[in-house]
Protein backbone atom coordinates (compact mmCIF):
# COMPACT_ATOMS: atom_id res chain seq x y z
CA UNK A 1 0.00 0.00 0.00
CA UNK A 2 2.78 2.23 1.04
CA UNK A 3 4.13 1.85 -2.93
CA UNK A 4 1.24 3.18 -3.91
CA UNK A 5 1.20 6.12 -2.15
CA UNK A 6 4.40 7.09 -3.26
CA UNK A 7 3.39 5.93 -7.11
CA UNK A 8 0.89 8.60 -6.56
CA UNK A 9 2.92 11.32 -5.10
CA UNK A 10 5.15 11.02 -8.31
CA UNK A 11 2.37 11.04 -10.19
CA UNK A 12 1.20 14.30 -8.75
CA UNK A 13 4.28 16.40 -8.85
CA UNK A 14 4.71 14.85 -12.70
CA UNK A 15 1.56 16.22 -13.21
CA UNK A 16 1.90 19.53 -11.66
CA UNK A 17 5.26 20.36 -13.12
CA UNK A 18 3.78 19.10 -16.39
CA UNK A 19 1.01 21.54 -16.24
CA UNK A 20 2.80 24.55 -14.78
CA UNK A 21 5.98 24.81 -17.10
CA UNK A 22 4.32 26.36 -20.04
CA UNK A 23 3.02 28.71 -17.26
CA UNK A 24 6.52 29.34 -16.07
CA UNK A 25 7.97 29.58 -19.67
CA UNK A 26 4.97 32.66 -20.38
CA UNK A 27 5.89 34.29 -17.29
CA UNK A 28 10.05 34.34 -18.30
CA UNK A 29 9.34 34.69 -21.89
CA UNK A 30 7.62 37.83 -21.22
CA UNK A 31 9.74 39.20 -18.41
CA UNK A 32 12.73 38.94 -20.65
CA UNK A 33 10.93 40.24 -24.21
CA UNK A 34 8.98 43.24 -22.36
CA UNK A 35 11.40 43.73 -19.57
CA UNK A 36 14.99 43.55 -20.13
CA UNK A 37 14.67 43.76 -24.03
CA UNK A 38 12.20 46.23 -24.29
CA UNK A 39 10.17 44.58 -26.89
CA UNK A 40 6.69 45.89 -27.77
CA UNK A 41 4.49 45.98 -30.85
CA UNK A 42 6.46 49.30 -32.34
CA UNK A 43 9.86 47.46 -32.44
CA UNK A 44 10.89 47.08 -36.17
CA UNK A 45 9.99 43.93 -37.77
CA UNK A 46 6.83 43.04 -35.48
CA UNK A 47 4.63 42.81 -38.70
CA UNK A 48 7.17 39.83 -39.61
CA UNK A 49 7.11 38.30 -36.22
CA UNK A 50 3.16 38.37 -36.59
CA UNK A 51 3.07 36.33 -40.04
CA UNK A 52 5.52 33.96 -38.59
CA UNK A 53 3.67 32.85 -35.46
CA UNK A 54 0.54 33.37 -38.01
CA UNK A 55 2.42 30.54 -40.16
CA UNK A 56 3.52 28.51 -36.86
CA UNK A 57 0.29 28.14 -35.51
CA UNK A 58 -1.50 26.88 -38.46
CA UNK A 59 1.30 24.69 -38.92
CA UNK A 60 0.44 23.58 -35.55
CA UNK A 61 -3.18 23.76 -35.86
CA UNK A 62 -3.03 20.96 -38.82
CA UNK A 63 -0.34 18.79 -36.88
CA UNK A 64 -2.52 18.47 -34.25
CA UNK A 65 -5.47 17.42 -36.63
CA UNK A 66 -3.37 14.87 -38.35
CA UNK A 67 -2.71 13.51 -34.67
CA UNK A 68 -5.52 13.10 -33.52
CA UNK A 69 -6.42 10.66 -37.26
CA UNK A 70 -3.72 8.93 -35.48
CA UNK A 71 -4.83 8.42 -32.46
CA UNK A 72 -8.11 7.48 -33.57
CA UNK A 73 -6.40 4.35 -35.28
CA UNK A 74 -5.01 3.48 -31.49
CA UNK A 75 -7.98 3.48 -29.27
CA UNK A 76 -7.86 -0.29 -29.14
CA UNK A 77 -4.12 -0.31 -28.27
CA UNK A 78 -2.37 -1.56 -25.81
CA UNK A 79 -1.48 2.28 -24.84
CA UNK A 80 -5.02 3.25 -24.53
CA UNK A 81 -6.14 0.19 -22.67
CA UNK A 82 -3.30 1.30 -20.06
CA UNK A 83 -4.89 4.46 -20.38
CA UNK A 84 -8.54 3.43 -19.71
CA UNK A 85 -7.60 1.05 -16.74
CA UNK A 86 -5.27 4.01 -14.99
CA UNK A 87 -7.57 6.61 -15.23
CA UNK A 88 -5.21 8.98 -17.32
CA UNK A 89 -7.47 9.51 -20.11
CA UNK A 90 -8.77 12.48 -18.54
CA UNK A 91 -5.19 13.82 -18.19
CA UNK A 92 -4.93 13.32 -21.39
CA UNK A 93 -7.70 15.22 -22.86
CA UNK A 94 -7.31 18.12 -20.89
CA UNK A 95 -3.72 18.29 -22.56
CA UNK A 96 -4.85 17.93 -25.83
CA UNK A 97 -7.56 20.33 -25.84
CA UNK A 98 -5.09 23.14 -23.76
CA UNK A 99 -3.28 22.71 -26.58
CA UNK A 100 -5.57 23.33 -29.51
CA UNK A 101 -7.32 25.81 -28.20
CA UNK A 102 -4.45 27.89 -26.79
CA UNK A 103 -3.27 27.74 -30.25
CA UNK A 104 -6.76 28.96 -32.04
CA UNK A 105 -6.24 31.70 -29.49
CA UNK A 106 -2.91 32.74 -30.28
CA UNK A 107 -3.63 32.88 -34.53
CA UNK A 108 -6.53 34.38 -33.93
CA UNK A 109 -4.95 36.97 -31.58
CA UNK A 110 -2.16 38.07 -33.60
CA UNK A 111 -4.45 38.31 -36.76
CA UNK A 112 -6.33 40.93 -34.42
CA UNK A 113 -2.63 42.52 -33.67
CA UNK A 114 -1.96 42.69 -37.33
CA UNK A 115 -5.07 45.15 -37.41
CA UNK A 116 -4.25 47.24 -33.83
CA UNK A 117 -0.51 48.01 -34.51
CA UNK A 118 -1.77 49.81 -37.78
CA UNK A 119 -4.12 52.04 -35.47
CA UNK A 120 -2.61 54.91 -33.94
CA UNK A 121 -0.50 53.92 -30.62
CA UNK A 122 -3.19 53.13 -27.99
CA UNK A 123 -3.69 51.33 -24.62
CA UNK A 124 -5.80 49.05 -25.90
CA UNK A 125 -3.14 47.55 -28.60
CA UNK A 126 -0.45 47.79 -25.63
CA UNK A 127 -2.72 45.31 -23.75
CA UNK A 128 -3.57 43.00 -26.35
CA UNK A 129 0.02 43.17 -26.79
CA UNK A 130 1.29 41.98 -23.57
CA UNK A 131 -1.62 39.52 -23.42
CA UNK A 132 0.07 38.13 -27.16
CA UNK A 133 3.69 37.95 -25.17
CA UNK A 134 2.11 35.88 -22.27
CA UNK A 135 -0.10 33.29 -25.10
CA UNK A 136 3.19 32.95 -26.95
CA UNK A 137 4.88 32.09 -23.97
CA UNK A 138 2.17 29.03 -22.95
CA UNK A 139 1.80 28.28 -26.53
CA UNK A 140 4.87 27.22 -27.16
CA UNK A 141 5.14 25.40 -24.06
CA UNK A 142 2.20 23.46 -24.60
CA UNK A 143 2.73 23.02 -28.30
CA UNK A 144 5.92 21.08 -26.85
CA UNK A 145 3.81 19.10 -24.29
CA UNK A 146 1.34 17.90 -27.02
CA UNK A 147 3.76 17.20 -29.58
CA UNK A 148 5.94 15.10 -26.99
CA UNK A 149 3.09 13.19 -26.03
CA UNK A 150 1.78 12.18 -29.42
CA UNK A 151 5.50 11.23 -29.91
CA UNK A 152 5.65 9.08 -27.03
CA UNK A 153 2.47 7.31 -28.01
CA UNK A 154 3.35 6.53 -31.51
CA UNK A 155 6.59 5.18 -30.42
CA UNK A 156 5.55 3.11 -26.76
CA UNK A 157 3.13 2.15 -29.03
CA UNK A 158 2.41 -1.92 -29.38
CA UNK A 159 1.02 -3.10 -32.51
CA UNK A 160 0.66 -6.55 -31.56
CA UNK A 161 -2.48 -6.00 -30.23
CA UNK A 162 -3.23 -8.90 -27.95
CA UNK A 163 -5.07 -9.39 -24.21
CA UNK A 164 -2.07 -10.39 -22.31
CA UNK A 165 -0.01 -7.25 -21.41
CA UNK A 166 3.17 -7.19 -19.81
CA UNK A 167 3.09 -6.06 -16.39
CA UNK A 168 6.58 -4.52 -15.97
CA UNK A 169 6.50 -3.07 -19.44
CA UNK A 170 3.00 -1.80 -18.87
CA UNK A 171 3.99 -0.24 -15.38
CA UNK A 172 7.34 1.45 -17.09
CA UNK A 173 4.84 3.09 -19.89
CA UNK A 174 2.68 4.89 -16.88
CA UNK A 175 5.42 5.93 -14.47
CA UNK A 176 7.06 7.21 -18.13
CA UNK A 177 3.73 9.24 -18.68
CA UNK A 178 3.46 10.21 -15.37
CA UNK A 179 6.35 11.86 -15.09
CA UNK A 180 6.00 13.73 -18.82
Amino acid sequence: MKNNKIEYKQFALGTIINMMYPIFLSLVGWSILVYFLKFSYQTKGYSEVLESIINFSSIIIGFYTAMYGIMISLLDSDLFKIFRKNKVETYLKFQLYDSLIISFIVLILSIIMQVLVQQPKSNITNIFFNIWILLIGYFIGTSFRSISLFLKMIFNHNSKRTDKIDLEKTKKQINDLKRN
